[in-house]
């Protein structure tokens, strides 16, 4: 069976959050990625056994029949699970910064992956994959030297036209500053492909 549409639409907005410039928005996008995984793992089950509990706990449903993550993602997606729980229930002032979600979200993406194999090769729209690289880079995985660059490119880039303006009641958007980057990322993606690319980020 095929990835559903609604996990990658859910992964969508979890990155759309994280790029947003809402409040607590590395928490929110957190919280959504334990959901996520959670949530894949039950669909991938359902379909390896249509009897299948949906109303399982998180760590049966990680470890199902047709589901069974590897041992070290399973780790760290019960470590965030665990993370999650904190905030939620044990410490209202419990966080996470920029790069513990981020990190996470690409744990997301190699959960999806494992249940429906290829699939961030094969299905993700182009602007996932671009926003996804970004990720990479603010995440544990990521190149510490590469993040000024590509925000100063970010910053500099020519993203409206000599023929564009802003009405004089308007709000001028500036995409290259980070809570306008998903603005960038899913109306001119080969402009934020050309900045991942000059810096070298892969």
């Amino acid at each position: 069976m095929s990835t559903p549409p609604e996990i990658i639409d859910a992964l969508e907005s979890v990155l759309e959050i994280y790029f947003s410039g809402v409040r607590h928005r590395e928490q929110a996008a957190f919280i959504l990625c334990d959901n996520l995984v959670e949530m894949t793992c039950k669909i991938k089950a359902k379909q390896h056994n249509h009897r299948f509990d949906m109303g399982c706990n998180f760590y049966d449903a990680c470890t199902a029949p047709g589901v069974t993550l590897p041992a070290d993602l399973k780790v760290r997606v019960i470590g965030y699970r665990n993370t999650r729980n904190n905030m939620q229930h044990a410490s209202a002032a419990a966080t996470v910064d920029l790069y513990h979600c981020a990190t996470s979200m690409l744990d997301v993406v190699r959960v999806i992956d494992h249940c429906w194999s290829s699939t961030s090769a094969t299905l993700f729209l182009d602007r996932i994959k671009c926003a996804l690289r970004i990720v990479w880079l603010y995440s544990s995985e990521g190149d510490v030297s590469l993040r000024e660059s590509f925000e100063t490119k970010m910053q500099r880039k020519r993203w409206r036209t000599q023929e564009e303006s802003v009405k004089v009641n308007g709000r001028q958007i500036q995409p290259g500053h980070r809570e306008y980057w998903y603005v960038a990322i899913r109306m001119q993606t080969p402009y934020v492909e050309e900045c991942l690319n000059d810096v070298g980020i892969p």
